[in-house]
């Protein structure tokens, strides 16, 4: 695979997050890996969905709290996809896929659903708070983690944002992450070079603009988040030539 990796945004090219069609086009355009968004029902099944809440005709009700023919029956308007549906698409294209993971309960059944499908070297854990990514390589230490950087460690000032680099990198090596994941509005050669020099490659999200692209580029970041796939295909094709 070419630098930097290009990471597709789960709605990436103006599709539904989360669905078979967002996967596909991401694929299709030529992103090396693949993000979807993961939660658990309360019966143990594995879904791509965003938000903890889903909405019912009369009230928001937490998504964990339903079972997955409840949560289907609720999104009757919008399809709601089983990880057991997109998995098998990107194992045919030897991709990556990108599991970002939005409570530490769904950790246990999304490894199990990972493993029933072979693709344990396929997969890449983000979205992981320090809590969460102790309890991934405490208990299943395979799995490759990127630590998310915490924004609320970075107020406003320089020596708070030397701190919060520092406070990142030490998570990370804390957590045995394999890299770090970050806001590209946070994301500065001074965040890129301390984390590399400790072994942590930086991958960076969500990046739409072309001028953002070539920035990222030009600082060696691992990997590139985008909604804009075909973009940064292009741009990674017309740098190497």
């Amino acid at each position: 695979m070419s630098k930097p990796l290009i990471t597709a945004h789960s709605g990436c090219m103006d599709t539904r997050p989360n669905s078979v069609t967002s996967v596909m086009e991401g694929l299709n355009a030529g992103a090396d890996v693949i993000e979807v968004d993961i939660r658990v029902t309360r019966d143990g099944k594995v879904v791509l969905h965003h938000d903890e809440e889903v909405r019912t005709n009369a009230e928001f009700k937490r998504l964990r709290d339903l079972t997955y023919v409840e949560l289907k029956h609720i999104m009757k308007e919008g399809n709601i996809y089983l990880l057991d549906e997109v998995l098998p698409l990107i194992k045919e294209r030897h991709r990556m896929i990108n599991l970002d993971v939005k409570d530490l309960d769904v950790i246990d059944p999304l490894i199990q659903t990972v493993e029933k499908h072979k693709m344990r070297d396929s997969a890449i854990f983000s979205g992981c708070e320090k809590e969460t990514a102790i309890y991934v390589k405490t208990f299943y230490s395979p799995y490759q983690v990127l630590l998310n950087a915490n924004a609320s460690h970075f107020l406003k000032g320089e020596e708070d944002y030397k701190a919060f680099v520092k406070k990142t990198i030490e998570d990370a090596i804390i957590c045995s992450c394999c890299g770090i994941n970050v806001n590209y509005q946070l994301c500065r050669e001074d965040f890129i070079e301390p984390a590399r020099l400790r072994g942590l490659p930086t991958s960076v999200w969500t990046v739409d603009e072309l001028d953002m692209m070539n920035r990222f580029i030009e600082m060696d970041v691992h990997s590139i988040t985008t909604n804009e796939v075909t973009t940064l295909v292009g741009l990674r094709n017309k740098r190497k030539g």
